[in-house]
């Protein structure tokens, strides 16, 4: 028998009808199919810029990266099946990491979430970015500010010059902030506060490895969600200052949508040129028509300009369709803070219905 209702969110969360029954119930089927192995790979939907195409006749520009193909070892990291009193946090939502690779070693920062929505950031490390073990049984960096009293969600996450540094959405039971944290070895972590208010979804231009780049002598900063993105730049990645808005060019049917990283000096295909453009990923209704609650996109920004918007896609090069994908806590969803290159191949670390972490990888066409 089918349960149907609605879960009231926090403002800084998604919403849409919870079905299938409870949360927990809902990860424990997850992580319980998840078992099964390969029944959950599968070819991500993919189309040029200038028209939808069906999955045999696929392409991209030369500027986008893809097409992306899961990990049949997905999800990567679950909440447990039956928690106790040290991983009731991250129980019954474990997702949204953010990852970066130094030295062979994968570090990833995740949002654990209890079942009445409160989130704080979990820690775990990797040496094959597949195979993924905590880096301590309790989280990394915990709710302990004003501004965070209900939750700290999303983290991206950034390497450059031996720091570490994570931004992510700092929620206070009305309004959501940009916070940010600094670390010299991903597991213990110096809170800096809210850098910018308001808003949500950090991502910092950076290079695939995702060292945090400078343009015309700032490092720069997407940042915002349905019709209200922008830039904010910094001379020093803690400093953080407005540089004015961003306009996607997305019709009303796209909404809602949210921006997720940012990508520049970059290769899509062997052998080929290296893109110093901007490719902005972006999660949401976007083109979805009724086919999906969040999907992944990407959109083309000027190198040079990097408010001006280039080109875009027509289609989503990630979209839920995997059981893990389809079913959890925000069904039909897939949101992603991480995009790195690595040993040939590009890596897409995501969440998948709010629920479990997943990973999809590209290699270069």
């Amino acid at each position: 028998m089918e349960i149907r209702h609605v879960i009231r969110l926090a403002p800084g969360v998604r919403s849409r009808p919870l079905r299938y029954g409870a949360v927990g119930v809902i990860s424990a089927l997850i992580v319980a199919l998840a078992a099964s192995g390969s029944a959950f790979a599968g070819q991500a939907s993919v189309t040029s810029q200038r028209q939808a195409a069906s999955p045999a006749q696929q392409t991209l520009p030369a500027w986008a990266i893809g097409p992306f193909t899961r990990y049949s070892g997905n999800p990567i990291l679950a909440p447990p099946i039956v928690p106790d009193s040290s991983t009731s946090w991250e129980w019954p939502r474990t997702f949204n990491p953010g990852v970066v690779e130094r030295d062979g070693v994968f570090h990833m920062l995740y949002r654990g979430s209890t079942q009445d929505n409160y989130s704080q950031i979990g820690g775990a490390s990797s040496t094959d970015g597949r195979h993924f073990t905590q880096v301590s049984p309790g989280p990394v960096i915990t709710n302990s500010l004003p501004n965070e009293t209900h939750g700290i969600e999303d983290p991206r996450l950034y390497y450059l010059n031996g720091q570490y540094y994570t931004f992510f959405t700092g929620y206070n039971g009305t309004t959501v902030d940009i916070n940010e944290a600094v670390s010299a070895d991903a597991v213990h972590w110096q809170q800096l506060g809210p850098v910018i208010t308001g808003t949500k979804n950090a991502a910092v231009i950076a290079s695939p490895d995702n060292t945090p780049v400078k343009i015309a002598g700032h490092y720069l900063m997407y940042y915002g969600e349905t019709g209200n993105v922008h830039l904010a730049e910094s001379s020093d990645m803690v400093h953080w200052s407005t540089a004015g808005p961003v306009d996607l060019q997305f019709p009303p049917s796209y909404n809602p949508y949210e921006v997720c990283v940012a990508v520049t000096d970059y290769q899509t295909t062997a052998r080929g040129p290296v893109q110093h453009n901007i490719d902005l990923f972006v999660a949401g209704q976007l083109m979805g028509q009724g086919r999906w609650f969040y999907a992944i996109s990407e959109v083309e920004m000027s190198g040079t300009h990097p408010s001006q918007e280039l080109a875009q896609l027509s289609d989503a090069v990630l979209a839920p369709q995997a059981p893990y994908e389809i079913y959890g806590y925000t069904p039909h969803t897939v949101f992603m803070n991480t995009i790195m290159f690595y040993a040939n191949q590009w890596w897409m670390y995501y969440g998948a219905g709010d629920s479990v972490v997943a990973l999809a990888n590209a290699p270069l066409r």
